[in-house]
């Protein structure tokens, strides 16, 4: 059984467990937030700069409870995995890539004053790569233009273009996920957070095809507001 398999299957008896015992000390909640993706690859052509781009981010969290510290988290959502990268020309792609992901962590929690309770998880995700749009300038080499002494030039268009996920694009995603939150009891059953996730994709964005490739790593963060229900 692949690595891959072996993940969803745990996180699919995860969820189920959580599901069915939603009565027994389950915290149910929705996030939302934005990312801040950044994209490790050097590339070969050393004029080519990639930055780091905004995205958005929402999760829907399940939380078991094992005991006054310590609980389990599944959290099923969709989140973007953004970059840039451009040339000295100010040639440039910005790409949009959007993700299904599933992290699942232990998570240690402890009441600091009153209703304010501080947090911090640890664990793996799975996600899966749902689209990719690229916005940018390039060169259309079949246009010639001309300036006013009539010496010709290729022409720079606007570009916009969906990805189809061709036999390179690695389209499934392995990774570290750890996150910090801070929550706060409104009611006894109702409480409002604000966190920090972090995510380290353990697998190349492109499959191997070449034997000299580089390979492609996002690492994300992330910052959510939400509000969550105890159900006992």
């Amino acid at each position: 059984m692949t690595i891959k398999k072996s993940f969803c299957i745990s996180t699919l008896f995860f969820s189920l467990i959580c599901v069915t015992n939603i009565k027994a000390q389950t915290n149910v909640g929705l996030d939302f937030g934005a990312t801040y993706n950044k994209l490790n690859f050097i590339p070969s052509n050393n004029t080519l700069i990639i930055t780091s781009k905004q995205g958005y981010i929402i999760n829907f969290n399940i939380e078991r409870e094992l005991n006054n510290y310590f609980s389990l988290e599944a959290t099923p959502g969709t989140l973007q995995k953004n970059y840039s990268i451009k040339n000295k020309k100010n040639i440039y792609q910005d790409t949009e890539n959007t993700y299904l992901q599933l992290p699942i962590s232990i998570k240690m929690g402890v009441t600091i004053i009153g209703r304010l309770k501080i947090g911090g998880s640890i664990g793996g995700y799975y996600a899966y790569w749902i689209r990719s749009t690229t916005y940018g300038l390039a060169p259309n080499a079949f246009e010639l233009s001309s300036n006013i002494t009539g010496d010709e030039y290729i022409k720079i268009e606007d570009i916009k273009a969906g990805s189809d996920f061709t036999k390179k694009n690695n389209r499934s995603e392995l990774g570290l996920a750890a996150k910090i939150e801070m929550n706060y009891k409104i009611l006894n059953d109702i409480s409002c957070s604000v966190k920090g996730h972090y995510y380290r994709s353990l697998m190349d964005q492109q499959k191997r095809i070449m034997e000299q490739q580089i390979p492609r790593y996002n690492e994300t963060l992330a910052v959510t507001i939400g509000i969550s229900y105890l159900f006992n």
